[in-house]
């Protein structure tokens, strides 16, 4: 059992928002700390079997890794997000990153204290559930540019500005495709004045006109 002194906050997590302050700091001592090296797989305790993982800082990495080893994410989690570890995907740090994470064990009990706590892991569960099935519905009948738009949709919901912080390579991962083609695609967006590109991230100068590729799917 973790030093509560050593835990955040939960409520920093939008996952504990609207949960009875009392239970949180109550939690804290289910809660462990883990750092892990760039590229390095979130791998935990042999004791805690399914977890449920916090990101505090930097980024990780939720991918499928089919037989012939290619490489399908479906997410890329920031600090403040969370992934429940149950799922056969693999979760890999991007960067320098340190996660709280909490047994599905210990989570139960939680739940047992507060029920509303379930209704917080079910909307989890669903987002990761409509996540995996978009991963396949792009694959299975979309084209690369239209599965890149979407990525950058799905990126852009909650945020404040047009800033994508991801790298070609993660792009890649994240539509299903190589980086040679996600290079190819963007530099015609840049020439189009859709898309500025720097190193490390991409902005979006005009995201309507992603949006409309995306819209022209269902005309």
């Amino acid at each position: 059992m973790s030093n509560p002194k050593t835990i955040p906050d939960l409520d920093r997590f939008a996952f504990f928002h609207g949960l009875p302050p009392a239970f949180l700091q109550i939690w804290k001592r289910n809660f462990n700390r883990m750092s892990f090296t760039k590229r390095q797989r979130l791998v935990f305790p042999s004791s805690c079997s399914d977890v449920i993982f916090f990101v505090l800082s930097g980024k990780v990495k939720i991918a499928y890794t089919s037989e012939d080893g290619k490489e399908f994410a479906i997410a890329i989690l920031s600090a403040g997000e969370v992934y429940s570890e149950h799922s056969l995907a693999l979760a890999t740090a991007i960067e320098k990153t340190e996660v709280l994470y909490v047994s599905m064990a210990d989570f139960k009990a939680m739940m047992d204290e507060c029920p509303e706590l379930a209704r917080h892991l079910v909307r989890l569960l669903g987002k990761i559930l409509r996540l995996t099935n978009d991963l396949i519905v792009d694959l299975a009948f979309r084209e690369t540019s239209s599965r890149l738009a979407r990525v950058f949709r799905r990126t852009m919901q909650g945020k404040n500005d047009n800033a994508i912080y991801l790298t070609h390579e993660e792009l890649a991962s994240l539509s299903g495709s190589t980086r040679q083609t996600i290079n190819e695609i963007l530099r015609h967006w840049e020439q189009q004045g859709i898309v500025a590109l720097h190193r490390g991230y991409v902005v979006l100068l005009l995201p309507e006109r992603l949006w409309e590729k995306i819209s022209h799917e269902y005309s």
